[in-house]
Formats: structure tokens, sequence, C-alpha cells
């Protein structure tokens, strides 16, 4: 009787400690998660023919892509993905202005919605003459 005794209460002690370790393996894995979507940072500069109008810095989830950082911070029109217009600022075939912008300084070989943001990048949009 003693040895069913004492085996029940050893199972009981083992059941308790794994049920411990399963909950610190959730809260592990929950911190990791949160860790890797954190908020970052970046500077976008809106300029029209060179000149600065608008500055702004943007914090975004890890993840996102240009587009979706610039319509939240300002007021954008795209149209099949290419940005016609910001904060008013519309395009004009006829003087051929258009939107382009810069990634650090480097001209984008891609399109906003195609490009995922990074922390401390400064991109620069210029409605200018082509």
């Amino acid at each position: 009787m003693k040895k069913i005794i004492y085996s029940l209460f050893v199972v009981i002690i083992g059941l308790g400690i794994l049920s411990g370790c399963s909950s610190n393996v959730e809260k592990t894995a929950d911190s990791q998660l949160s860790s890797s979507v954190q908020q970052q940072e970046a500077t976008i500069v809106l300029q029209e023919d060179g000149k600065d109008f608008a500055n702004q810095k943007v914090t975004f989830e890890t993840g996102e892509n240009l587009l979706e950082v610039l319509q939240k911070t300002f007021k954008v029109e795209e149209e099949k993905g290419f940005i016609t217009e910001i904060e008013g600022r519309k395009q004009n075939q006829e003087k051929q202005k258009y939107w382009l912008f810069t990634i650090d300084g480097e001209s984008a070989t891609k399109g906003a919605a195609e490009i995922e943001l990074k922390s401390g990048q400064k991109i620069v949009f210029n409605l200018a003459k082509i």
C-alpha cells in the first residue's frame, strides 16, 4: 500500500513539474514572437522640385512596406501601384512631373509596395520634372 501511495505521489509531482515547464516554454515563445515584431523608425521627406514641404519621422512594424507606411502617414493617391498624389500634390503628365523617390540617397529600383522598410532609413519623395 505504501508503494502505491509513494508511486502516486511521484506521478503527481512529475505532472506538476511538466506542467510548470510547458507554461515557461509558452511564455518564452510569446516573448520571442513579440520581440520579432518590433517598432522601427524611419524618416520620410516630401519635396517638390527638390524643395522640402514635409519631413516626418514614422514608426512601423518589421515587415511593413513603404507604401503602407506612407499611406498611414500622409494623404496618398495611387493608381495600379504607382503613386499619383501625395498631400494634394499631383503628378502632371503635360509638365512631365512625376513622383520619384530615393532611399538613403539611392534611386529606388522597385515600387513603394515592393520595398520593405528598414529602421533608420531616409526616404525622399520628390515631385519633379523628368
